[in-house]
């Protein structure tokens, strides 16, 4: 966010941000994008929890809301590379150096699930991976939402819109 004035209230209006239903911890922004002169981002990725290996090596669950350029209708494809864009930064960062890290691993698996936005479902585009589990679907405006984990055995099958700055943790810089 290019300014001082940017808030989280704005973000809010601007970009529909999801939470698991049941989930008790405050999310924390881990990344935003924003374009050039612009004030508000185009994407906001929210984590909630991390790995058991400690506070800073990862979350439990990640949510991302990118708006999409309603000149284009976002479609499969989109979907698709949405969630295999999420899969390589996570085979990525475990080995960056690793060949088989450019593509996706032989295990990768396509499905689709029902997941609930505020007690309507939406169907979800899945990969599935021994690693990872991740799935997108398209929300009116155009947006994409993205949900990642980095174990395929446990996912949200409810998500509730985040409406208050207070259910987000307060944004801050890394040190």
């Amino acid at each position: 966010m290019n300014d001082d004035t940017t808030a989280i209230a704005d973000i809010l209006h601007a970009l529909p941000i999801y939470a698991p239903a049941d989930e008790q911890r405050r999310g924390r922004v881990s990344s935003t994008t924003v374009d050039p002169g612009a004030t508000l981002p185009t994407k906001v990725v929210v984590d909630f929890g991390s790995t058991p290996h400690g506070p800073d090596r990862g979350p439990d669950l990640e949510i991302a809301t990118r708006a999409w350029d309603p000149a284009t209708a976002p479609g499969e494809h989109e979907l698709r590379g949405f969630c295999a864009e999420r899969d390589l930064m996570e085979r990525r960062m475990r080995d960056p150096l690793s060949a088989q890290a450019l593509a996706l691993p032989p295990d990768a698996a396509w499905s689709h699930t029902r997941i609930t936005l505020d007690a309507v479902p939406h169907t979800f585009t899945v990969l599935t991976t021994a690693h990872t589990w991740v799935a997108a679907t398209v929300l009116p405006g155009p947006f994409l939402l993205r949900i990642f984990t980095p174990t395929p055995a446990g996912h949200p099958t409810h998500l509730r819109r985040v409406t208050s700055a207070t259910q987000l943790e307060p944004i801050r810089g890394r040190g």
